[in-house]
Formats: C-alpha cells, structure tokens, sequence
C-alpha cells in the first residue's frame, strides 16, 4: 500500500493534474506531525510541490517518507525562490538525490498558462541553472497538448541550451475525476502529430514517445482491448483487481489531505473519503475493505462508442482510453 500525503500543496493548479494540486503552499504538515503519520502508516510519499515547505528537503528524509530514487520531481518554485539554494542544494546532495527532473507544456506564455502561475516558466530555467550548477543532472519532460504543440521545437532547442541534451516528449494519461475532464479538450490527435511532424523531431524512441503515433490512438487501444478484455494495460497499478479491495496484498492508493482527510485512491473513480488521521488505522483498513465497485468501473470495448474525432484522439497507455471513457459516463450521468 501507498501513502500519499499532501503535506506541503502546490503554487501551481496544473491543467493535467491527476491529483488536483493547488494553493495554498507551505509547512501544512509540520515534521513532528508527519513522523507521527509515519509511524502507524508507514514510510510516506511527498506529493505535489515538496520544495515548497519549510523544511525541505528534511521532509525527504528516512524517518518520513519513502526511498526517492536519486530523483527531486518538482515544478522548480523552492529552488528558485529561496536565497539559501546553494544550502539546500547540499542536502540534497547528502540525501543522493542526483537528478531534477521538471515538466513544461509550452514557451512561457503556454506554460504559464496551463499552470495556471505567472512566472511558472521562468521559475523553471531559473531552478535548472541552480541546480546544474551545483553538479546536479537535469531532465526536461514535455508534456504536449493541442496548443502548446507549436512550442516544441523551441523547447528542445531550448533544452540543449539549458540542460546540455534532449527532453522527452510525451502526454499525460486520463484518470477519472478531477480536473483532467477538462483537459481532455487539448489531448493530441493523430492530426496535430501528423501535422506538426512530431514524430519526427526527434528520432529517439526512447525520448520521443510518439514514433509511431498510430499505436497510440483512442481506436488502436480499443482494437487491443477488444482482443484482450483482460489485460493489465487497461487498469492502472492502484486500480484494485477485486472489490471489496484487499490491503494485504494489492498495489493500493491512500491519500492524506491538507484537510486530515483520509481518501482511498483507485484511479477509476474519484477519490473515495474514508475518514479522518485522528480515526484508527484498523478502522480506515476496514472501510476500505468494504468499498464497493464504482460507478461504470465494470465498462467493457462493447460498451464504447467513439466519434471520428474521439478515434483520433492520443493515450500514452490502454487505461487512459478506458478511464476517459468511464469519465465521459459519469459527466453524462450529472448532465456536466
């Protein structure tokens, strides 16, 4: 099982954003206070923008939260806005962290835009110099979008400047509930690759994850599903395989709010409350065990009907087609 916990939001409100990330930003969990959640639920995972609280990178540390990998995943809004970044820095350092790793949308006015933060941009560029200065490796993800498309070219001469090699270029996957519904307006169509011929700018399928872009159509993945219902390609890892869930032993999502509310995470539904932090562990397990299935989690490709625009329409994996679809449902159902 993991623990996800909101313990320092976000100075963005990013249009993709799977977890719905937003202001305000800061110590919303102090380091007592997570020690504490640490030690009756286990190691956590710092979720949305850890190098806006107080305390980082302390709040990484291994009386908290869970092994980082080497890698710092952030929007850059710490490291470019504090004064002691060199300090900061050799923590990092200290803890092994030995790579930043960052996602732009576009040029600054794209970015600034789909992160909903003026300056957002330039925070980035900024946070990439400090860091490769102080010996740090540097890696640009591209998320493209139907707007910021236009931007890429100058992104990745914009990359070999600033990081010394090529970003990645890539898309985000659709999980139900949140903020992606709305995001699916500016998802990639076969047409803007084809168009734009981004599956050409760079010949490296290991950081262009559109060399063969017919692969990953709405209708290619439905062709796959049709001809194995059961795949694992079209639930994500949290997605619970049986319900009621099994904590002990399937890959499960738990997220801490800023709020102390407890919520269960399965991808295919929005976030299902569960309780409080104050409630017992055994009590949140509990109700956890006795979730039902939610609402058009059961969808199978007989039950999908896709327009020609929604054919053409670009998933990285098999359960974002599906997650879509359960979405597009759901919104119907409300009449949203």
């Amino acid at each position: 099982m993991y623990v996800d916990i909101n313990a320092a939001g976000c100075s963005d409100t990013c249009r993709h954003c799977s977890t719905d990330g937003h202001l305000p930003y800061g110590g919303l969990f102090s380091l007592d206070e997570l020690r504490t959640i640490k030690s009756e639920w286990g190691a956590l995972t710092i979720r949305y923008e850890p190098t806006t609280h107080p305390y980082f990178p302390e709040i990484y540390n291994s009386d908290i939260a869970t092994e980082h990998g080497g890698w710092l995943v952030t929007n850059g809004f710490g490291l470019a806005h504090r004064d002691d970044y060199r300090f900061v820095f050799e923590k990092m350092h200290a803890m092994g962290i030995h790579t930043v790793a960052f996602t732009l949308h576009g040029l600054q006015q794209h970015h600034d835009w789909f992160v909903c933060r003026k300056g957002a941009f330039y925070d980035i560029l900024l946070a990439t110099r400090r860091a490769k200065e102080t010996g740090f490796s540097i890696n640009w993800q591209i998320f493209v979008d139907s707007i910021g498309i236009n931007d890429v070219p100058g992104l990745i001469d914009l990359a070999l400047t600033e990081c010394g090699e090529l970003p990645s270029l890539s898309l985000p996957y659709h999980r139900v509930g949140g903020r992606l519904w709305h995001y699916e307006k500016i998802r990639l169509t076969l047409k803007d690759i084809e168009k734009h011929q981004l599956h050409k700018l760079l010949d490296n399928p290991d950081k262009n994850f559109f060399t063969e872009p017919k692969s990953l159509t709405s209708l290619a993945w439905l062709e796959k599903w049709i001809k194995s219902p059961a795949s694992d390609d079209f639930k994500h890892p949290y997605e619970p395989r049986f319900w009621p869930p099994k904590s002990s032993y399937e890959m499960l999502s738990i997220r801490i709010e800023r709020d102390r509310k407890i919520y269960f995470d399965p991808m295919c539904s929005s976030p299902i409350f569960l309780g409080k932090i104050s409630d017992r562990k055994d009590v949140i397990i509990e109700r956890l065990e006795n979730l039902q299935k939610p609402l058009y989690s059961d969808l199978m490709p007989c039950d999908i009907k896709l327009s020609p625009d929604e054919q053409e329409q670009l998933h990285p994996i098999g359960f974002s087609l599906r997650y879509k679809e359960i979405s597009k449902k759901r919104h119907a159902k409300s009449g949203t």
